[in-house]
């Protein structure tokens, strides 16, 4: 059962914050609730609860903003559009929480082979570093108005497809910038005056 955004904040008052009282694996079965698994994937990465209160409290503005469905500790489903992967606080990459014990870095597939994923993906910070929300829907509004100055982006949807330019707007709804086609990529850009994404059209 996954968190939805009504639920996130249930999950971090009173879920996640098990994991200072140990939820043991077993506690932690497959079938188990969202905030259980949650909380056995933090510990098994041996976070801290005040590193996992704080990636919760990331988890919950991407939530409040952009809707979805919590799947793992630091995972967003976009309802099928793409999905959020929200790094740790002082971490260079969103870490992979839903497979092994949470060590290594989550993989990214618009920083894999070129062409490939299907998706636009922006980056929190310089160089392709920090959270990733990953674009899959066209005509679709992907917010990004939190990040504010640096950040970084690939277009790694399909190549030479006019309607494979990403667009991005300012708060008033102005178009300020077009990507080139895929494959095309920004490892210092600027989110700060850019509101929102439509990754294809």
């Amino acid at each position: 059962m996954a968190v939805t955004k009504g639920r996130a904040a249930v999950a971090a008052a009173g879920g996640l914050l098990m994991l200072v009282t140990g939820v043991g694996a077993a506690e932690a079965a497959p079938g188990a609730p969202a905030h259980s698994r949650f909380a056995q994937q933090a510990e098994s990465a041996h976070l801290t609860s005040a590193q996992t209160t704080a990636l919760q409290a990331d988890v919950d503005r991407y939530l409040k903003k952009m809707g979805g469905t919590q799947v793992a500790l630091n995972k967003i489903d976009l309802k099928g559009k793409g999905e959020i992967l929200v790094a740790l606080p002082g971490e260079a990459h969103p870490r992979d929480f839903a497979s092994g014990n949470g060590m290594r870095a989550v993989a990214d597939p618009c920083l894999g082979v070129a062409g490939v994923s299907g998706n636009f993906c922006a980056y929190q910070r310089d160089n392709f570093s920090g959270s990733i929300i990953k674009m899959r829907q066209c005509n679709t509004k992907y917010y990004v108005s939190t990040w504010g100055k640096g950040g970084s982006w690939v277009n790694d949807q399909t190549r030479n497809l006019e309607s494979r330019r990403a667009r991005m707007y300012n708060p008033n709804g102005t178009m300020i910038y077009k990507t080139p086609r895929a494959y095309s990529s920004d490892a210092h850009g600027d989110w700060n005056p850019v509101r929102y994404v439509i990754p294809c059209g």
